[in-house]
C-alpha cells in the first residue's frame, strides 16, 4: 500500500479478504536485511504489502508493490505460504490507523475484516534497491536478527520466510542473487551461516564452494586494503547448492 491507503486501495477495486506480504532480502555489511515500512505516526513497522486489484492476479500484485517501494522490476520471488490464521490481525492497529488517516466516519471500514494473505520472499542485491521516497512513510533495511515492533503478524510472515528458504539452501541459488559481481569468500560463508543459523569453518567452507566448480577466483582483492586484503570471487554458475 501507499502512505494515501484509503484512497489508492478501495472496498470496491480490491479482491475482498486478500493481501499480499512481501519479505524483501539483502546482504549488507555482513548482515541479511529485510526491508520494513513505517507508516507516518503509527508505532510499528510492516512488510512491504498490499492488497490485489481486482485486475490481477497474485503475483502481479507482488510485483508491483515491490516495485513501488524498491524500484525493483526484476527479482527472484517466490511464493512461500499462505496466512489465514483467523487471528493473525491485531485489529486495534488497524483502529488506530482509521482513526489517523480516515476522513469520515465509514471510509475503510473495510480495513477491519478478516484477510488472508499470500507471502512472498524476494531476494535482490542491496546497491539494486531504490527506496521509494514516500513523504508519508519511512522505509528503512533492518537486520533480520535484530527487528523493530512489526505490524500483526509480520514477525512471523518472516520467520516463515526464513525457514522456506532454509529449507530449500541446497538447491536455491540465495548466494548468486544476494552478491554483486565481485565478491569475497567471507561474505559467501556469512550468508550460509545466517541462514542455516550455525557457524561453518572457514577452510571446510571453501574446499567445498571451490570443489563445487561454481565461483571462481580472481586476481583481484579488496581496493583499499594494504594489509592482507581478501582475494575476490565471481560465480560461474549460480548453482551453488550444498549442504553443510
Amino acid at each position: 500500500m501507499k502512505s494515501d491507503d484509503l484512497k489508492y486501495y478501495t472496498e470496491d477495486n480490491i479482491h475482498p479478504g486478500f493481501s499480499v506480504d512481501c519479505v524483501l532480502l539483502s546482504f549488507h555489511k555482513g548482515k541479511i536485511k529485510v526491508l520494513l515500512r513505517k507508516f507516518a505516526l503509527d508505532d510499528y513497522y510492516s512488510l512491504l504489502g498490499g492488497f490485489m486489484f481486482n485486475h490481477e492476479d497474485a503475483n502481479q500484485a507482488a510485483h508491483r508493490i515491490l516495485e513501488e517501494r524498491s524500484g525493483i522490476k526484476d527479482v527472484f520471488l517466490k511464493q512461500f505460504y499462505l496466512f489465514s490464521d483467523p487471528n493473525r490481525t491485531i485489529t486495534s492497529q488497524n483502529k488506530d490507523y482509521l482513526e489517523i488517516n480516515a476522513e469520515s466516519e465509514n471510509e475503510g471500514k473495510w480495513l477491519l475484516r478478516r484477510f488472508i494473505s499470500m507471502g512472498y520472499v524476494a531476494i535482490v542485491q542491496y546497491d539494486k534497491v531504490v527506496l521509494s521516497k514516500d513523504a508519508g512513510e519511512t522505509l528503512k533495511w533492518y537486520d533480520i536478527n535484530k527487528l523493530p515492533p512489526l505490524q500483526s503478524d509480520h514477525a512471523n510472515i518472516i520467520e516463515k520466510a526464513m525457514d522456506s528458504i532454509r529449507m530449500v539452501f541446497p538447491v536455491v541459488p540465495v548466494g548468486y542473487e544476494l552478491l554483486p559481481e565481485k565478491f569475497t569468500m567471507t561474505d559467501l560463508r556469512k550468508i550460509y551461516e545466517i541462514f542455516l543459523k550455525k557457524k561453518l569453518d572457514r577452510r571446510n567452507f571453501q574446499r567445498k564452494i571451490l570443489a563445487n566448480d561454481c565461483i571462481e577466483q580472481l586476481d583481484e582483492t579488496v581496493e583499499g586494503r594494504t594489509y592482507n586484503p581478501s582475494i575476490l570471487y565471481r560465480f560461474k554458475s549460480p548453482d551453488i547448492g550444498l549442504v553443510f
